[in-house]
């Protein structure tokens, strides 16, 4: 909840007690009074915006006001302790709706990023020509798909970005693919990045690693902007996909809407589909590296360092990053964020390069009791992850599971309300845990930096159990 949230609430319900238990009508003080109501709602409306969230206050509001101008003179109030007793209870449980509702569903925060850069945010829509859509039936001829590019930036930027471009059309499938009241969503417009729109590349001869960002199945290419953008301000580049049919939703520049193309929840299906994912990497990876596709990214081509490239993803995403970092040679580390290892099976060897498997804990405990129960009475899918999590175990492969945390923890989406999240969870201090084990892992991995590494996280967090293999 925010403070300017709280401000309001508080002098509402100040205004009425005051209104409802000692007098009320047109007198100088009460107008006074409902004065500092409207500039406390104002300061809202300014800060934060208007919102579903805060019906209840407006509603409180509008009675208040009602107490001051439903009479043209000053009465007084109902002495009777029965009636006293009645509007006490109404206060009571407009108090506890005016605050449950921000607190259950607050508006999603960022911690600004850590690093030296600003940092800048573009979209782009790339078309390959050498390839028919075969996700959405009956769309384009060809694989089209849109990407959001995070970079280091100059830091005399004005344009803050929004969350989405597409906010309505977003959160209007999320409540589709993730089973989200609409209403409960329609929040995310509020939210405020810290990266900026448009922003000038950050003028050096210094060159930045690329990492490929891959969302998780229904979910979107931003899912992850807490972990994106403080990655870009610590010098790295990114390049966040959004897959064409099976993201929540993807909106072309021409205006064309291509929403969610249900799936079949089943390992055949899945070690399938993922290969159209590689795919789109593999044609993402190339495009970027060209640099020629857009005249607005080749400022932006013009900082990466092609032998410094990495990989991460969440779910879905998370597989396929761990699939192009054993296919293609380019990329030399990735990150698997609570994603069953789909795909084809992992060399006997493992990897051979630096893998992060990061679990969650609701996760491992759904493969262990899949795992124990029997064929055709347990869910596959997780008996089948729990299986190729052991086959992942190889050297060179890094290991953690983060306590009080499932599956959406590892995006955005954790801070949309606490309903969503595991007993106890810490929201902020997993993002921020998870920045630093990104972080640590690709500064160590890509850029050679070891003045913070992974041991060091493993020392100060032993509750995680990182494991290097």
């Amino acid at each position: 909840m925010k403070l300017t949230e709280i401000l309001f609430v508080t002098v509402l319900i100040l205004s009425s007690l005051l209104f409802t238990f000692r007098q009320r009508g047109v007198t100088r003080n009460n107008v006074i009074i409902l004065g500092i109501d409207y500039l406390a709602l104002l300061t809202t409306l300014i800060a934060v915006g208007a919102n579903w969230r805060m019906i209840p206050a407006y509603m409180m509001l509008i009675a208040v006001t009602l107490q001051v101008f439903i009479k043209h003179k000053a009465i007084e109030v109902s002495r009777k302790k029965a009636v006293k007793l009645l509007k006490g209870t109404g206060i009571i449980f407009a108090t506890i709706l005016m605050f449950a509702l921000p607190m259950l569903f607050p508006i999603l925060t960022f911690a600004a990023p850590t690093g030296p850069y600003a940092v800048g945010t573009q979209s782009f829509h790339l078309i390959d020509t050498s390839r028919k859509e075969l996700v959405v039936p009956n769309h384009q001829v060809h694989r089209e798909l849109m990407v959001q590019v995070y970079y280091p930036a100059e830091k005399n930027t004005v344009e803050p970005a929004p969350y989405h471009a597409d906010i309505k059309a977003l959160s209007k499938q999320l409540s589709v693919t993730q089973g989200f009241p609409y209403i409960a969503t329609t929040h995310l417009g509020l939210t405020k990045t810290h990266s900026f729109t448009q922003a000038v590349p950050v003028q050096t001869d210094s060159k930045f690693p690329l990492l490929l960002f891959a969302q998780g199945m229904s979910l979107y290419g931003q899912q992850n902007t807490f972990q994106l953008e403080e990655l870009a301000s610590h010098g790295y580049v990114i390049v966040a996909l959004n897959f064409t049919g099976d993201a929540a939703t993807t909106v072309f520049p021409d205006g064309d809407q291509v929403d969610f193309t249900p799936i079949e929840n089943t390992i055949t299906f899945l070690n399938e589909r993922i290969h159209i994912w590689e795919q789109d990497v593999s044609f993402v990876l190339d495009e970027v590296i060209g640099g020629d596709f857009d005249e607005a990214f080749k400022p932006i081509a013009a900082m990466i360092n092609p032998e410094q490239i990495g990989m991460l993803g969440h779910s879905f995403g998370g597989a396929t990053s761990a699939q192009m970092l054993v296919k293609d040679e380019r990329v030399k580390a990735a990150i698997d964020m609570d994603g069953g290892l789909y795909g084809d099976p992992m060399p006997i060897a493992g990897p051979g390069k630096p893998f992060l498997l990061l679990n969650s804990e609701a996760s491992i405990r759904f493969m262990e009791e899949a795992n124990k129960g029997e064929p055709g009475n347990r869910d596959e899918l997780f008996a089948e992850a729990y299986l190729r999590n052991q086959t992942i175990e190889k050297p060179g492969v890094y290991t953690a599971t983060i306590p009080k945390t499932n599956h959406g923890s590892y995006t955005d989406l954790a801070g949309v309300s606490p309903i969503i999240n595991e007993a106890g969870a810490d929201v902020s201090a997993n993002f921020q845990l998870i920045n630093e084990l990104s972080l640590s892992f690709f500064d160590q991995h890509l850029k050679g930096i070891t003045d913070h590494t992974l041991d060091d996280i493993r020392t100060a967090h032993p509750e995680i159990n990182l494991i290097k293999y």
